[in-house]
């Protein structure tokens, strides 16, 4: 113990009693400040020790005692090592009271000495790092609002230089703020009795013969009332990582006449199934005012379930598909498939077919497609059975035109409203309450700018649209409206009054007059008439009237009251029980008894550490395929794994070689091995033709199409055996493949030789043999190319195998 210190603190106590044993403190909370500021100084802690106020009992009188914070001993039973306390029976003590004449309080000092060393900084002290009322306050506040607790004690410390409150002691007063606001009711009360505060609408259902939730949906007023507004389009799609619970989460949005993303629904599924969404939908459809407004356009990615969901939902509204998703599946076929200086031609190709404005273009440049990738026929195969056959007349254009889609043939708006979720969410383990208090501040924020915009337009226009000619638009239309017009005004330019040059499709697609209308109305000197403008555009605000006297009219409860009475009359207490607890839950949401569903647990790998931000979404299929080519492209090989590399393949070479007849070996200049997974016949056979291995599944579609053609010639081949040799051929899956599907000789060898009209030898330990094609002859010219050569070693594997030429064998 450091005795020096000690004395410090004696002559400080005596100095401090000589100096202000006269004072006297208007209060007692002025006594209590005035000892720990001091204290404080000195790094010491006063707390108090004892208080009492005279209340008219015998023996009570107004005192308080005030000591170091390491008085007394503590006492506890437990005998772990691990517990520790700071006490060390300090004996320091002031006694303060009042004064005889009631004019304020004075202070005496029993003991002015410590047995411990003083404190060199307060920093980290639980004590002093409480939070006052204030700063409580100020913490809840913070918490409501989702900042980080990083920054909330940042803040803190800002407004307070000699505050001291530590990370642990904010997240304590966080986690007792959100305790305090749930109180004794469960998740699901909690999160309904909030629904009900913001006067949401919402349904919910349980799972069957449980008490669990299955699914919920939930929207605001006001999303309704956009939602009856501006009903033309609605954009549909679903998100993970947002609860606990794993629950997917399908988000509806619709568009504003100033080209603004509003939600129009939010529904925790339990699974994505046709359904659960056919219940999502329906309750979206009850949100409509009158069947006039169900949404004509409903775009969404190629979801299955969803799809089968709004056919059955929304049988007469027009379903189109996203046109950045089909665009980057397909890119990622075409960099598996095609050799990477041909991918930028076909995907040039493949635009031109998405955007065609006319049959006869779209079949023009199909076919220039077809023909482009004509070796290729597995990528042709997959752009025309994936997408264009079934789904064409949802993402071209030529289709994709005749619809008023107002510019919505992606679901972009969708995916960046659930990153606007997500950035409010900040964490993916929490559960239905704080998912839905992330939604509510997000609506409130987008309806608010929602307004604004509308404001913007009625009160201001825009330079570039002063002129005469926007004169009758003016504090009408949206501002988006006024520049996809001023856009179709540049195209006056080039198409004139031509109506064919023109194509009109914004009249279609917009509601709006296209650049030939625009022509027109510029050369007889014209405005443009407001009447030309869809009523979508005129729309700028969200004050719609969800009911009318008719309506109200259908909603008189005088029958199902009197109803209810009657069966509480002629039933029993049980059912009259039970009947009343589910009134309760109807009328009283926050008396449900649904449970919240059980937290998913994995299974199967290691427990991964839980990040403080995990919200994005995983990578799609196209992006794992633009990342693999990325890492390839980044892997170059050292120069001692390329000689590594030239050492196992001379090492295996010299193996595969030996498995080869004596008298061949001298003329074999190299042997080049092939991925071991049950294609490695076609992969060689690829390699050899100039293509890529990864070329091997279009070997096979090509064999089997040549035998399907040439039937009557291959079953003399096959002595009556082509199915089978077919069946070999078809395989149901990418990867590796059984024996049954092997490339077996001498049943393909005719045909390789024949398809390719290439010479192919195989080579053995125990078989040679050279096939040639059945209808023609190779060309003497290019003979190097069309002899192919492959081994078969170890009895199961394929080997591609070059010959040396220009020898006489």
């Amino acid at each position: 113990m450091n005795h020096h210190r000690l004395n410090i603190s004696y002559s400080y106590m005596v100095n401090f009693y000589l100096k202000h044993i006269l004072q006297v403190f208007s209060s007692r909370e002025a006594v209590f400040e005035w000892a720990k500021a001091i204290g404080r100084q000195n790094g010491i802690l006063i707390v108090t020790i004892r208080s009492d106020k005279a209340n008219g009992i015998r023996g009570r009188k107004d005192k308080l005692i005030l000591g170091c914070e390491r008085g007394g001993r503590y006492k506890s039973e437990s005998k772990k090592s691990v517990t520790c306390s700071h006490k060390e029976n300090c004996p320091f003590t002031l006694r303060c009271v009042p004064l005889s004449g009631g004019e304020g309080w004075k202070i005496s000092v029993r003991c002015g000495t410590h047995n411990h060393e003083l404190l060199d900084t307060v920093t980290g002290h639980s004590y002093l790092g409480r939070l006052n009322e204030e700063e409580r306050k100020f913490v809840n506040d913070m918490t409501k609002y989702k900042l980080a607790p990083r920054f909330i004690l940042n803040a803190l410390k800002v407004r307070n230089k000699t505050n001291v409150t530590i990370p642990s002691q904010i997240y304590k007063a966080r986690s007792t703020y959100r305790s305090s606001l749930r109180g004794p009711y469960t998740e699901m009360q909690h999160l309904l009795k909030l629904i009900q505060q913001e006067n949401y609408v919402h349904w919910t259902r349980r799972r069957e013969n449980s008490d669990i939730l299955r699914d919920i949906f939930w929207t605001h007023p006001d999303c309704i009332k956009l939602l009856n507004t501006f009903h033309f389009v609605l954009i549909c799609d679903s998100t993970y990582k947002t609860n606990r619970y794993r629950l997917p989460l399908l988000e509806i949005v619709g568009v504003t006449s100033t080209s603004l993303t509003f939600s129009v629904g939010f529904a925790y599924l339990e699974k994505e199934r046709q359904d659960n969404f056919i219940w999502a939908f329906e309750k979206v459809r009850m949100l409509f005012k009158s069947e006039s407004l169900i949404s004509k356009v409903i775009v969404t990615d190629r979801d299955l379930a969803m799809m089968n969901a709004i056919s059955v939902v929304f049988p007469t509204s027009i379903h189109l598909l996203c046109r950045f998703h089909i665009e980057k599946n397909v890119g990622a076929r075409c960099k598996q498939y095609v050799k990477k200086d041909r991918q930028e031609e076909v995907m040039d190709l493949w635009k031109k077919i998405v955007y065609s404005t006319s049959v006869e273009e779209y079949d023009h440049h199909l076919q220039q497609f077809e023909i482009l990738c004509a070796d290729i026929i597995l990528f042709v195969d997959y752009v025309k059975d994936s997408w264009l056959t079934p789904y064409k007349e949802r993402f071209v254009n030529v289709w994709t035109n005749r619809v008023m889609h107002l510019g919505n043939t992606t679901s972009n708006r969708v995916e960046s409203a659930h990153w606007r979720l997500k950035n409010m969410l900040q964490t993916s383990f929490g559960d239905l309450c704080k998912s839905w208090d992330a939604v509510n501040m997000m609506l409130k924020n987008q309806i608010c700018i929602i307004q604004s915009s509308f404001q913007k337009t009625i009160k201001d226009v825009e330079h570039g649209y002063n002129s005469q000619f926007f004169q009758n638009l003016h504090h009408c239309v949206s501002r988006k409206c006024m520049k996809l017009i001023d856009n179709q005004l540049e195209r006056v330019k080039i198409v004139g009054t031509n109506k064919t040059e023109c194509g009109c499709s914004i009249r279609t697609t917009h509601g709006l007059p296209c650049a030939c209308e625009l022509a027109k109305l510029q050369i007889n000197g014209n405005a443009i008439p407001l009447d030309s403008i869809h009523d979508f555009w005129k729309q700028l605000s969200i004050a719609h009237e969800l009911e009318d006297e008719e309506s109200l009219s259908d909603y008189d409860f005088s029958e199902e009251l009197e109803a209810m009475k009657a069966y509480m009359k002629t039933h029993d207490i049980i059912s009259q029980r039970i009947f009343k607890a589910k009134v309760r839950e109807v009328v009283f949401p926050h008396t449900t008894s649904i449970l919240a569903p059980p937290e998913k647990v994995r299974t199967k790998g290691a427990g991964k550490k839980k990040k403080e931000f995990d919200t994005p979404r995983d990578p799609s299929y196209w992006e794992y395929v633009d990342a693999s080519q990325e890492s390839a492209k980044a892997r170059q090989p050292s120069q001692s794994s390329q000689r590594s590399a030239r050492q196992q393949s001379q090492s295996s070479q010299h193996s595969f070689k030996t498995q080869f007849p004596t008298y061949i070996r001298p003329y074999i200049e190299d042997i080049v091995d092939v991925v071991a997974d049950g294609n490695c016949g076609f992969r060689a056979i690829a390699a050899l033709l100039g293509w890529t291995e990864e070329s091997w599944a279009l070997v096979r579609s090509q064999l089997d199409k040549e035998i399907g053609l040439h039937k009557d010639v291959y079953s003399n081949v096959f002595d009556d055996n082509v199915e089978s040799v077919r069946n070999s051929l078809k395989i149901s899956k990418l990867g590796a493949q059984g024996k049954d599907k092997w490339m077996s000789l001498p049943d393909l060898g005719y045909v390789i030789a024949t398809l390719y009209n290439v010479i192919l030898v195989s080579l053995s330990r125990n078989l040679n043999m050279t096939f040639f094609p059945l209808n023609k002859s190779p060309s003497k010219e290019t003979f190097g190319q069309s002899l192919l050569a492959i081994g078969f070693v170890n009895e199961n594997h394929w080997v591609q195998v070059k010959l040396m030429l220009n020898v006489v064998y």
